[in-house]
């Protein structure tokens, strides 16, 4: 390949495996410790809208493959594959927010925390992730499991609008008027989506003035309980709070309390989205009125938070640096059979960083609606899953294991998978178990209309050994 010929028409950067500093970009492309044994022929890290367009042409050219680095946990490193380009989207950082129309256009790879920390300057914000070093290309792509998911929905659903560079080397934009069908496929395709994007139209909306939690926590003795009566009291909660329950490990103070279940412990989390303290408060006190809590070990209510915070807790849940598996899945079963399935496992977990969590539905509304005109098929009365997070690489064999022997636990409850969190290289059928039949059927229709030629490596190409 002549790679300085693509070099001189770009102002990004070529990086193939003769660099010497080829093993360390391409281990930056999967934010997972665990790294597959994949190699891309090429990381192409773009500047602009033009290095893409130059970037799609070459390797039309010289019939390379295409992959997309977006900025996703991307959990299976699905970000490199065998052989092909790897485009690279670190680069594209931009954002340009208009506090009269509530809206913003942003370049793919900004954190959900820094998002949230522009927006936040104009008394705006948006239905980021939870995740706070996660950037808004690979979240919005997969559909966007968000905060005050109950309230706004998933992220996909207040975009407006997107621009792409398409698998002929064309930009475009498309929207609900514009290339509707790339439109509809590019708010849920995720790691399957057929084009670039490189920038988002945003609908945003006030921030809310009054952001709350309570938090409690409970022995896994009382697990059943809890969770029966927590989830019936979601129904009654107002839509604008989010409700989570956890199984995971219990904080310093309240070890003691644990060790008989190997220090682990459920909590629950409300966070109320308000305008005023007082609306907050009104949200929140509903899980004062339950006969449970008068069995919780510690609680902390009526706390103010907001974003930042909201962002900085979750990193201690999801720390950076460290080895990883994900599923994640929607469900329509009951909430409490399925974390008693679980209350076992998280006992018996090798990592104590290792979490399972469900947020539920509020609002009296199910959690995930069908929602018609995006890809995106997640629908269910709870959405939540396994993480497995561990450091030491000696580690490995025992977390698997956990992971995979606790995903079949899961497994019989399961509505959907979230493409944007599943391990599709392990198990290809989570692809199209992600997706309703009548959307998946539409989305390979609408692959073989823009990418004919299959330019773009499809969800699992180039990753099998």
């Amino acid at each position: 390949m002549n790679w300085d010929d693509l070099q001189k028409r770009i102002k990004g950067t070529v990086v193939t495996s003769l660099d010497a500093n080829y093993t360390s970009v391409k281990a930056a492309m999967v934010w997972n410790e665990v790294k597959p044994l994949r190699s891309p022929d090429v990381i192409v890290t773009v500047k602009n809208d033009d290095d893409v367009v130059e970037a799609i042409l070459f390797a039309r050219k010289n019939k390379l493959r295409v992959t997309v680095h977006g900025g996703g946990h991307t959990w299976c490193g699905l970000a490199v594959r065998h052989g092909g380009m790897t485009i690279d989207l670190s680069e594209l950082t931009v954002s340009a927010i208009d506090k009269i129309t509530h809206t913003a256009i942003i370049q793919p790879v900004i954190s959900n925390q820094e998002l949230a920390r522009r927006l936040a300057k104009y008394d705006l914000a948006y239905p980021i992730g939870h995740c706070p070093t996660v950037k808004a290309s690979g979240y919005l792509l997969s559909g966007g499991m968000s905060w005050n998911l109950s309230h706004w929905g998933p992220g996909c659903l207040s975009v407006e609008a997107a621009e792409m560079v398409t698998a002929d080397g064309h930009k475009i934009k498309a929207s609900e008027t514009e290339y509707p069908d790339l439109f509809w496929a590019m708010r849920g395709a995720g790691p399957g989506m057929f084009a670039v994007v490189t920038r988002y139209h945003l609908k945003c909306y006030p921030l809310p003035k009054s952001i709350m939690t309570s938090t409690y926590y409970y022995s896994l003795d009382d697990l059943k309980d809890v969770v029966s009566e927590v989830t019936d009291l979601g129904w009654t909660m107002p839509s604008i709070v989010e409700l989570s329950i956890f199984l995971i490990k219990a904080p310093p103070e309240l070890a003691n309390s644990c060790k008989h279940t190997n220090g682990k412990l459920c909590m629950i989390t409300a966070v109320a989205f308000a305008g005023t303290k007082e609306e907050g408060i009104v949200a929140l006190e509903v899980l004062e009125t339950g006969k449970i809590v008068k069995k919780c070990l510690s609680k902390k209510i009526n706390e103010a938070s907001s974003f930042e915070q909201l962002s900085i807790v979750s990193g201690i849940s999801w720390p950076e640096k460290h080895r990883n598996l994900c599923e994640n899945q929607c469900s329509n079963a009951k909430p409490v059979d399925i974390l008693m399935a679980m209350r076992d496992k998280i006992i018996d977990a090798p990592s104590a960083k290792s979490v399972i969590v469900f947020c539920q539905s509020t609002g009296q509304h199910n959690l995930l609606e069908p929602y018609p005109n995006v890809a995106l098929s997640m629908a269910g009365q709870s959405y939540g899953g396994i993480w497995s997070i561990w450091e030491d690489a000696k580690d490995d064999a025992a977390n698997i294991k956990w992971h995979n022997d606790t995903m079949a636990i899961l497994k019989p409850f399961t509505s959907f998978h979230y493409i944007g969190e599943t391990d599709i290289v392990q198990d290809p059928t989570r692809i199209i178990h992600s997706y309703t039949p009548e959307k998946w059927k539409k989305l390979q229709e609408i692959r073989k209309k823009y990418d004919p030629d299959e330019l773009f490596f499809g969800y699992v190409d180039g990753t099998q050994d």
